[in-house]
């Protein structure tokens, strides 16, 4: 990895959607692993990594969020997938997980 270069991470909304989405590490928030969807979603086969992110810190993929810019900006809560990610990049979102608690 480039040391001058930001280190983005990979997110979905949900560990299944086929949308996908880029933000800065330094952007995820309050991470948590967890394994209820909550609300209408269908069960999740296994416990992932679920992060706090402002919509506006999207690099890429504004279409995993339909932005009212009257409103903005918004909380989304993101799954990281780790086949999305390089095993470095996984490293320090769990590095950033252990910080988190």
């Amino acid at each position: 990895m480039d040391a001058a270069a930001p280190i983005a991470v990979v997110v979905r909304r949900r560990w299944n959607d086929p949308r996908s989405a880029r933000v800065p590490l330094a952007a995820l928030r309050e991470l948590v692993s967890k394994n209820d969807p909550r609300g209408v979603c269908g069960p999740i086969p296994r416990p992932f990594i679920f992060a706090r992110v402002w919509c506006d810190q999207l690099i890429e993929g504004q279409s995993l969020h339909a932005c009212d810019a009257s409103t903005a900006p918004h909380e989304l809560e993101l799954c990281v997938i780790e086949r999305d990610n390089g095993a470095a990049v996984n490293t320090e979102v769990r590095a950033l997980m252990r910080k988190a608690r």
